[in-house]
Order: structure tokens, then sequence, then C-alpha cells
């Protein structure tokens, strides 16, 4: 009887401690992504009403995206060579990368272009609105700041080029 009060008395703190630890109190960093994954939806909501021209489509993980115009090439896949130029910009503006080249696997590119380019067939004009998780997170990078939605206008060079 001694033994399975002893044994009781060490496996029950033990079995609480347990228990507590799988609470339902949320993770602050959880939290904090959850918040800036709302604010950037806002934001690029509120890009939107502000130009009309651009007519996104949001897929399902939250980047926005709008098929200029339609090239004849192959679906990309995580293997494909993405050839072209792009503009990236923030939000308000302030361009970051003009007519800048890019040669190099779609695996290798930020996760928003990850995301989206599979949509679009190589050879393709888009503007992408990227969530800021999906672009440089809370880090930022060179002259993009932490948090930052992004813009890309990107001319996907067509098959062969």
């Amino acid at each position: 009887m001694k033994m399975k009060k002893l044994l009781f008395l060490v496996l029950f703190p033990l079995a609480i401690y347990s228990l507590s630890s799988c609470s339902k109190a949320t993770d602050p960093t959880i939290t904090a992504a959850i918040q800036q994954a709302a604010d950037d939806d806002a934001a690029i909501k509120a890009y939107l009403l502000v130009h009309p021209e651009i007519t996104g489509v949001k897929d399902t993980l939250g980047c926005y995206y709008q098929v200029v115009s339609t090239g004849a090439g192959a679906y990309p896949t995580a293997t494909t060579t993405i050839k072209g130029t792009y503009t990236g910009s923030l939000l308000n503006g302030t361009a970051f990368a003009t007519n800048a080249s890019v040669s190099a696997p779609l695996s290798s590119l930020i996760y928003g272009w990850q995301i989206v380019l599979p949509h679009v067939p190589i050879g393709s004009k888009i503007i992408m609105l990227i969530p800021s998780i999906y672009g440089y997170g809370t880090s930022g990078s060179g002259a993009i700041p932490a948090n930052a939605v992004l813009r890309f206008d990107v001319d996907l060079s067509p098959p062969g080029a």
C-alpha cells in the first residue's frame, strides 16, 4: 500500500505538469505571426482599393496576383529555371529593384514567387502582391524593411529565350 501511495505522490504531480504543458495558451510568436498575416492582408486589400486597375486573385495561402498577359510555355515547377525581368516595390511605391534580371530555379526564389508562379505559364506577365511572411518576413533585406508586403511586376521570358 505504501508503494502505491508513493508512486501516486510521484506520478500525480508529473501527470499534472505534463497536462499543463499541453494547455491552450498560445505561443507569442504564433500570435504575432497570425496578427502580421491579418495586417498584411488588410494592407493588400487597401492597396487594391486604391489601385482598381489591379484585379488580384487571392490564392489559398494569401498571395494575390494578376496575370497581365498569358504566356505560351509550360507551368513552372520547383526545378524550373525562372528567367525574366522584374520590378520590386513596397506598397508605398518605394522601388527596391527596377528592371532587375532573374535566372534561377524557382525553388531558390522567395516563397511568394514559389507559391504564385506555378499558377502561370512561362512567358506570362504578372503582378504579385506578396505578404511579408512569403517575402523577407521579420528580418527584411537591404532596402526592404521587416514585415513588408511586396509588389512584383514580373515579365517571364518566353520559352527558348
